[in-house]
């Protein structure tokens, strides 16, 4: 360009135009020429450009002019003046959209790539979206590179929203986690069975002596059933503590462990129970496996047994009790506390316990308060067992007192039946710490298999010493 009159630049670019290399029309050229020598206060017209180059062409062959095949790169001049001259544009819309228009020289392949476009204008695909684009093409040959294609390109693109995924941000995300991650090792802790643990037993509302079938309930229940259910219990409970060195356990006894309590078959109070067999069997084989578990207990470590009130077999508890204490009346490792009292307490390290068939909520905080005020100020949380509606529930958890019932492993009655009452059939036992408090809650479910029939009951009770009749 530096070295083009006006008419020699005027002249390559009417050439060009005329062989179809550039695709603009005179009033374009005029445009370029104006701007390129500086006719800004008075710009020409198309048609003196337009006649000019005409009048030019008559000087072409006489060697006016630099023949164009000595100038190599006339054609790569013309591309940079086109470029110059295109009138680029970048406008933020309303919508927060942004447009451009540029030149830009690219192949037919890449004016099909929306992501080179969009590189091409200055977008990041990873951070804007291509919304619209339009290209018009304008060619110009080039000695260098061949045929080289112009494209007229405006395009539209908007902003990946936070909620958009890209690959770059799926990218980043993975190269911010630890690749070297290997998995920790896990130290075993065995703490959990140091310092000084009680266990509690209680096989609440056991119902020894109750008469169920499917077809009248909808469950089988009868004294074989209850007596291996008592069993499974120990056992189960026994097994899952075995690594534990207990200081004591507590194991409760009554609290409805018969389910009648007279000849008459009926409760304390008189109300008519369905049995199983008659009620002296039933207390001897109740007195002979009361015996026989407190045996399989002491092997382990001291047993407190608590006789707890109920409803069903008040009197027949407490005599079950003062059973219990003369049959175990020479061995240290078996202590019986049999008083018929509704509410037993007993002091364990920090730890209250207080043990009773039921009781009004809103007064048992007060009532403990006042019965247990030599223990009161040594404890530091209050546990509070009920049993009576055969389910499992927390009633108060409340400045350190939780008063909750426990659940059963008894069957249903007709009664209950008849009524829809039911639950989730389990006993539920506890390890307590002497400094911490309750540290462990073991579930013993009750299974069909467990209900349906008691097979080898004998040969089970045999392996701890014989059934005591």
């Amino acid at each position: 360009m530096e070295s083009e009159n006006l008419e020699q630049f005027m002249w390559r670019l009417g050439c060009a135009k005329d062989s179809g290399i550039l695709n603009l029309g005179w009033d374009e050229i005029a445009q370029i020429i104006n701007q390129e020598f500086g006719f800004y206060d008075t710009p020409r017209g198309e048609s003196a450009f337009r006649k000019a180059y005409q009048n030019a062409r008559k000087f072409y062959d006489s060697g006016v002019f630099e023949n164009e095949k000595k100038n190599d790169k006339s054609e790569d001049k013309t591309i940079e003046i086109l470029k110059n001259n295109y009138k680029e544009e970048t406008l933020i819309n309303k919508d927060g959209t942004r447009s451009s228009n540029k030149l830009l020289e690219m192949s037919e392949e890449e004016s099909k790539d929306p992501d080179y476009i969009m590189k091409a204008h200055g977008f990041d695909p990873d951070e804007w979206v291509l919304v619209s684009a339009r290209n018009n093409i304008r060619q110009v040959v080039s000695k260098e590179d061949g045929v080289v294609t112009l494209y007229a390109s405006f395009i539209t693109a908007k902003p990946i929203s936070g909620k958009d995924v890209s690959l770059k941000k799926i990218n980043k995300f993975f190269d911010n986690l630890d690749r070297k991650y290997s998995l920790p090792s896990l130290n075993k802790n065995y703490s959990y069975i140091e310092g000084d643990k009680l266990l509690l037993i209680d096989i609440s509302d056991l119902h020894m002596n109750l008469q169920a079938s499917m077809f009248t309930t909808g469950n089988e229940y009868n004294c074989d059933i209850a007596e291996g259910l008592f069993f499974y219990v120990i056992e189960d409970v026994l097994t899952r503590t075995q690594h534990y060195d207990f200081d004591e356990i507590i194991f409760t006894i009554g609290g409805d462990m018969l389910n009648a309590d007279n000849l008459a078959g009926t409760t304390t109070k008189g109300t008519p129970q369905v049995n199983d067999i008659h009620y002296y069997d039933a207390y001897e084989r109740l007195c002979a496996m009361t015996i026989k578990a407190i045996d399989i207990l002491s092997t382990r470590c001291k047993v407190n047994v608590v006789y707890v009130m109920g409803n069903h077999d008040e009197l027949a508890g407490y005599k079950l009790a003062k059973y219990i204490d003369a049959w175990f009346r020479n061995d240290d490792m078996v202590e019986v506390d049999y008083q018929p009292i509704a509410r037993k307490y007993k002091l364990y390290g920090k730890t209250l316990l207080c043990f009773a068939h039921d009781g009004k909520v809103q007064k048992l905080p007060a009532i403990i308060a006042d019965e247990a005020r030599e223990y009161w100020s040594r404890a530091e949380t209050v546990e509070v067992f009920l049993q009576h509606m055969h389910t499992e529930q927390v009633l108060l958890e409340d400045n350190n007192i939780r008063i909750q019932r426990l659940p059963t492993v008894s069957g249903r009655s007709k009664w209950s039946a008849d009524n829809g009452y039911g639950s989730k059939r389990q006993c539920k036992s506890f390890i307590f710490d002497a400094e911490d408090g309750l540290t462990d809650v073991l579930y013993t479910p009750i299974r069909k298999t467990n209900t349906q029939s008691i097979n080898g009951l004998d040969d089970k009770l045999n392996s701890y010493g014989g059934i005591i009749h």
